[in-house]
């Protein structure tokens, strides 16, 4: 007894750091080690955000401090919750069940976030060091990756994608980090080697988001920059560092686009490694150069700062510079992208594949296909408006309506996504916590313009305009650090309650049914690889038993009755393999999948009669794909 109020005075005391240690952390390893869009690494940086999350909301009720909430916070965390909840509900309909089940512990995941996110508000200034850090860790080990071949994880593809796995997801990241380098650089109450670090950082920004051909990227970061230079400042220090950091890494940038073994995909590995070590040299020399003249340029202005006048004049000038440097790039622009085939080249299908590769991918016009997933999203969404397909269930809609031999997951456009999957329902809870959410930002701005808050909120706005054009809600890696700091933005100063001892256990409670949600079908995938494993050593009783393992575990995926059954045809039971492929195409009548096992199995019986019927099911469900096709024509000419 005597001990509690004793930890509570060091957690109090203690309580700014370990927030804001946490947050960084979470934020560098949804960077680092998030791998796309991965749910099983998303598993375990989930559960350390549920981990934190419930600390801080017993903490709360405990008696330390926690962050006032106004209106909006309120009903942007609300509706947040509302939408993963409908995600969750959408179960019950889905034509992929298991991958609604999946992205209703993605929702968890990120209302975990935006709660740590709320947490951080009274130390927003702070935050913005901490997430400038952060984010910079997996700039640097893409870049490093780029001069090291053999670090990266990018293969023969020489499009930057590193550590995250997508090349557009990255790009988004190193535009979020753009105004949050620009605060860093421009602020004279920054020390001069931060203020010459900031400069690097958007240097280094500037690099990477040219390699990895992200032309939404490209637009996130123009966003961000338009919004840090018209809210922040000051002005003059901002332009002079995006005139000095961007200028570089422009340069450098297009140097590199003349390295073959930089730019070519499947270029020899002696021509990646020469040239990557090339790069290295130049990007450190230009590092170098630009950190120099950053700090002898914070020096003199210390010493000799500017007058009013001389204020207006310099900040003319680099204004001058800037419009006109905007103005060669809009030209150059034109020339290369031909506007007047605009239109034509978004809306129709790519046929040129050396322009969707390569640095000239950044003057394409071209949608990569992104207009016909819309209009496939939009014909879903038709056939089911008020409660969608299911959450995650785009791929197989997807299948059914596509013109060409592009898979995606889902059609690039988060708002779309949610429309077709979650139908109006869902769209609207998904839209009205990104309205609060707005509304609640713009209002602190309002109230105290802080330039750490204007490089958080330009952050945010770059995460939101991306969204059109890309599925970021996919990737923790950019989601993470977009709902850590809208949260710190719409958190405010600390206030304590009355001590609600009882009500403590209550965020534990919580976070352990979430992190069971989470960690069943983990479990369930990994009996799932043992039981294939054990197919192919020839153990059917092993591979039985973990596949009836992993249904027990996850009765909605469909996977683990498929191995199943196979493990059974293994022991020679044909009529029960018979009966699960059967259960298999019940339960996703829709997936063309069961119906090409089920089809399969028949014609390994010689059953003809019931082998072309699921074949050209699977067939209907997916007129596309090579695999079934090819499968139904053998059957046929085997059946005559």
């Amino acid at each position: 007894m005597l001990a509690c109020p004793a930890v509570l005075r060091v957690l109090d005391r203690w309580a700014a750091g370990l927030l804001l240690g946490a947050g960084g952390v979470l934020a560098a390893v949804s960077g680092l080690f998030s791998s796309g869009s991965s749910s099983g690494r998303l598993t375990w940086i989930g559960l350390a955000a549920l981990c934190l999350a419930a600390a801080a909301g017993a903490g709360a009720l405990v008696g330390l401090p926690r962050p006032a909430l106004s209106r909006e916070a309120v009903a942007a965390l609300g509706f947040l919750i509302a939408f993963v909840a409908w995600e969750g509900v959408s179960v019950l309909w889905s034509i992929e069940a298991d991958r609604s089940w999946a992205y209703l512990n993605r929702g968890l995941v990120y209302v975990a976030f935006a709660v740590v996110g709320l947490w951080l508000g009274p130390w927003v200034r702070e935050w913005a060091y901490v997430l400038a850090g952060a984010l910079a860790l997996p700039l640097g080990w893409a870049l490093l990756g780029k001069a090291v071949p053999a670090l990266g994880s990018s293969g023969r593809i020489a499009r930057l994608s590193s550590p995250i796995g997508y090349w557009n997801a990255l790009g988004l990241l190193f535009a979020m980090a753009l105004p949050l380098a620009l605060w860093l650089a421009a602020r004279r109450e920054h020390r001069h080697w931060l203020r010459a670090a900031g400069v690097v950082y958007v240097y280094a920004i500037l690099v990477g988001l040219l390699l990895t051909y992200s032309r939404g990227g490209v637009l996130a970061a123009g966003l961000a920059i338009g919004i840090w230079l018209v809210l922040g400042s000051p002005r003059v220090e901002s332009a002079a560092a995006l005139l000095l950091g961007g200028g570089a890494g422009l340069g450098v940038g297009g140097w590199a686009f003349t390295r073959p073994g930089l730019t070519t995909d499947n270029a020899a590995h002696a021509l990646r490694v020469h040239d990557g070590a090339w790069f290295g040299v130049v990007f450190v020399l230009g590092a170098a150069a630009v950190g120099a003249l950053a700090y002898l340029g914070s020096l003199v202005e210390e010493r000799r700062p500017l007058n009013d006048a001389r204020r207006r004049l310099v900040g003319r000038v680099l204004l001058g510079v800037l419009v006109a440097v905007v103005a060669v790039g809009l030209v150059v622009l034109v020339a290369a992208a031909k506007p007047q085939a605009w239109y034509r080249d978004f809306t129709s299908q790519p046929t040129d594949a050396a322009l969707q590769a390569g640095p000239q991918h950044l003057v394409n016009a071209s949608s990569s296909s992104r207009w016909l997933w819309w209009k496939e999203a939009w014909r879903a969404w038709n056939g089911s408006p008020w409660r969608g397909t299911g959450a995650g269930s785009f791929e197989l809609t997807h299948r059914m309506l596509r013109t060409n031999n592009i898979v995606v997951t889902e059609p690039h456009n988060v708002l779309l996504q949610f429309l077709t999957e979650t139908g109006v329902i869902g769209f609207f809870f998904a839209f009205a916590s990104i309205a609060a959410a707005t509304v609640g930002v713009v209002r602190r701005l309002r109230r105290r313009a802080e330039p750490a808050a204007v490089a958080l909120a330009a952050l945010a706005a770059a995460y939101v305009l991306h969204g059109l054009v890309d599925f970021d809600w996919d990737f923790v890696a950019v989601t993470a650090p977009f709902l850590l700091s809208v949260g710190a933005l719409l958190g405010g100063p600390a206030v304590r309650d009355e001590p609600r001892v009882a009500w403590s256990p209550l965020p534990a409670v919580v976070a352990v049914v979430v992190g069971i949600s989470l960690l069943t079908p983990w479990f369930a995938a990994r009996k799932t690889d043992s039981a294939r494993a054990a197919i192919a050593d020839g153990r059917p009783l092993r591979a039985y038993r973990d596949a009836r393992d992993a249904r027990s575990l996850n009765p909605l995926a469909l996977d683990p009755m498929l191995v199943q059954a196979e493990a059974l045809v293994q022991f020679g039971d044909f009529q029960a393999a018979r009966d699960l492929y059967v259960q298999a195409v019940r339960l996703q009548p829709l997936n063309w999948q069961p119906w090409y096992y089920l089809g399969r199995f028949e014609e390994d019986q010689q059953d003809w009669t019931r082998a072309l019927p699921p074949l050209e099911r699977a067939v209907q469900l997916d007129p596309l794909n090579s695999i079934p096709s090819a499968e139904l024509a053998r059957a046929k000419s085997l059946a005559q």
